[in-house]
C-alpha cells in the first residue's frame, strides 16, 4: 500500500532514525532540556514540526499507474537559555544539521517503500532564530528541512468523515393510526380475528423534538 498518508509515515521514521526527536508537536518545546538528557551530558530539548504538502501534483504514470509528487516540509525546533547570546548559539552546528539530512535524503530517501524518489527543496532559510516571547527570552532556533518526494499511489480510499451526505429518509409529515377492537386471544394473522373502530391522522410536521 502506498500513498500520501504511509509517505508521510515513511518520512518521520527515516527522520527519526537519523536524529533525535523528543516528539513531534505543532507548538515549541515547554522544557529547556530533552528528556533524553543524562547526568553526563544536557541535551536542547526540540520537537519536530509537520507541515502540510505543497504543490501536490497526481499524474498517470502508466496504463493503470499513477504518481504523487510534491514538497514535504518539517521544522526540528530546539530550546536554548535565554541568557546565552546570539553568538553562543549553535548556528553553524545546526546548519550542518540541515545540510546532514538533506543529503542522507539523497543518499538512502529513494525506493524507501513507496517513495520513487527523493531530494532536498529549495531551502530560503535553513536556520531560523527567534525569542520566545515569555519572561525566561528562552532561544528558539527552527532547522528547516524540505524535501521534494515523488510516490506511487495504490491506496486512495476516503476518510468516511470527508464522504458524501447521505440520503436520508424522506420527511414523516403525518402519522396515521388504527384503533382496533378484538376479543382476548385473538391471532393478529387473521383479519376477521379484529375490527377497524377508528382511524386517527396525527400532523407532526410542526413538532418539535
Amino acid at each position: 500500500m502506498s500513498n500520501i498518508q504511509t509517505t508521510r509515515t515513511r518520512l518521520k521514521t527515516w527522520l527519526s532514525s537519523l536524529v533525535r526527536i523528543d516528539k513531534y508537536d505543532a507548538d515549541p518545546p515547554a522544557e529547556l532540556y530533552s528528556v533524553a538528557s543524562t547526568s553526563e551530558a544536557l541535551y536542547p530539548a526540540n520537537c519536530a514540526i509537520e507541515y502540510p504538502c505543497k504543490d501536490l501534483i497526481f499524474e498517470r504514470s502508466e496504463i493503470t499507474g499513477i504518481t504523487g509528487s510534491g514538497s514535504f516540509s518539517y521544522s526540528i525546533v530546539y530550546r536554548y537559555p535565554g541568557d546565552l547570546t546570539l553568538n553562543e548559539l549553535p548556528l553553524v552546528q545546526l546548519e550542518g544539521l540541515v545540510q546532514y539530512i538533506q543529503a542522507q535524503a539523497l543518499l538512502s530517501l529513494s525506493g524507501c517503500g513507496g517513495i520513487r524518489r527523493a531530494a532536498p527543496g529549495v531551502n530560503e532559510f535553513p536556520v531560523q532564530v527567534e525569542r520566545n516571547g515569555t519572561d525566561q527570552g528562552d532561544w528558539l532556533i527552527y532547522a528547516n528541512l524540505v524535501f521534494n518526494i515523488e510516490f506511487t499511489l495504490t491506496d486512495f480510499g476516503l476518510d468516511p468523515a470527508f464522504g458524501p451526505t447521505p440520503e436520508l429518509p424522506p420527511a414523516l409529515n403525518e402519522l396515521t393510526i388504527g384503533v382496533y377492537r378484538a376479543k382476548t386471544g385473538f391471532d393478529v394473522d387473521e383479519p376477521d380475528d379484529s375490527t377497524l373502530d377508528a382511524t386517527l391522522t396525527v400532523n407532526i410536521s410542526n413538532q418539535s423534538d
